[in-house]
């Protein structure tokens, strides 16, 4: 394992926790991700013990095991990852034997329980229902595993009144559709479950660079702009009903018109409705890139930059999503003031360190298509 992290089990009582074990000796082949939405994803690791202790972490004989246990994974006193346990494996092979865990991130706690506004504030009726008044809502009342500090759930200014989530359904797909429907401004929004469990909602900013890499400490880059995904006139729908088609005037211009129907929450209103058919329109009008890449050497940190200029390294397992990359020496070399150009300048939506390797793998884009369908597939495993 990559020296300079540590793991340690706790139990799962969240307000008063138990340390059970410092596992860091004997760990191996652990590899950790995070993605937007989400924050931190899975991570995974074999454990080495004999038989007596690997049969204390398995369900057995009406004893609950390891299971929903908290794991977390620090850097002297800074969480690197956390999340609780899922599930455990018990392997045997040529005499060799220990356990495969496997972790999930605390925003699968937001489907642990279900959530309608039939059992709390009716959002279709009175005014004054942004996004965030929306998601402390439902975080408050049906996922008791996540932080209440809420501090770090950004205000919107669009008013959702009319959106109606009487349906009862996981916290996470809400989450998820609530997401989608950006703010008077356009913005993307993401949400995310960070150290601590604690909750953040926010917008996509790209205003500063997290993070530098350099050519020669990328495996085998390929960038792929994909024009698969292309969509320059994106209308909304809600309850099968069409409202009005936003488009993107210079895309096409430039390429053939290519729409779309973006079904949204039932109930959603007109404002929200343009808010967020521009926000997709405008964030899929050119070919995006679309391929992840590896960094196998040094990445920097820019926040590390002394006034001398001088770049200090930092670990790869420190890079998240929602950070901003820059591949700094690949051209063009132009682009003063940080924004996602498609070529070297990206946001990241995902990652996953590999500590047995120290590989890190970044996948950069907007939001792309393939993430989508990735967490759509977590929504019935992880999430």
């Amino acid at each position: 394992m990559a020296a300079g992290l540590q793991i340690r089990l706790f139990d799962n009582n969240l307000t008063s926790p138990t340390l059970i074990d410092d596992l860091t000796e004997r760990i191996s082949k652990l590899s950790f991700t995070t993605a937007l939405n989400g924050g931190f994803r899975d991570a995974t690791f074999m454990l080495t013990m004999g038989f007596d202790q690997a049969w204390q972490w398995l369900s057995r004989e009406g004893k609950r095991g390891f299971h929903f246990y908290r794991v977390v994974i620090y850097e002297a006193h800074d969480i690197v990852w956390e999340g609780r346990i899922t599930d455990i494996a018990l392997k045997v092979q040529n005499l060799d034997h220990g356990i495969l865990v496997n972790c999930l991130g605390y925003w699968s706690a937001t489907r642990d329980q279900l959530y309608s506004d039939d059992d709390h504030t009716d959002w279709t009726s009175g005014s004054g229902h942004q996004i965030d008044e929306i998601i402390k809502e439902i975080l408050t009342e049906e996922c008791p595993d996540i932080n209440s500090d809420q501090t770090n759930i950004t205000a919107g200014s669009r008013d959702l009144a009319g959106i109606d989530l009487s349906s009862r359904k996981y916290p996470q797909e809400y989450i998820n559709e609530l997401t989608q429907l950006s703010d008077d401004d356009q913005a993307v929004w993401f949400f995310a479950i960070w150290d601590n469990r604690v909750p953040y909602l926010f917008k996509r900013s790209v205003t500063n660079i997290d993070w530098l890499v350099y050519l020669e400490n990328l495996d085998n880059l390929t960038l792929q702009q994909s024009a698969l995904t292309l969509r320059n006139a994106i209308t909304p729908v809600v309850g099968g009903t069409e409202g009005t088609t936003q488009t993107d005037a210079a895309s096409l211009v430039l390429y053939p018109r290519r729409e779309e129907l973006a079904t949204l929450q039932t109930g959603t209103n007109a404002n929200t409705q343009a808010d967020s058919a521009k926000m997709k329109v405008a964030d899929r009008a050119l070919p995006r890139q679309q391929q992840a890449f590896t960094v196998t050497g040094r990445i920097f940190s820019t926040a590390s930059t002394d006034t001398g200029g001088r770049l200090e390294e930092s670990p790869l397992w420190r890079v998240r999503s929602g950070d901003v990359i820059r591949i700094q020496d690949l051209v063009p070399s132009s682009a003063a003031t940080p924004e996602l150009d498609d070529l070297r300048t990206f946001y990241i939506m995902a990652t996953n360190y590999d500590a047995t390797t120290n590989i890190l793998t970044i996948q950069p884009d907007r939001r792309p298509r393939q993430l989508s369908t990735i967490l759509g597939n977590l929504g019935t495993v992880q999430t």
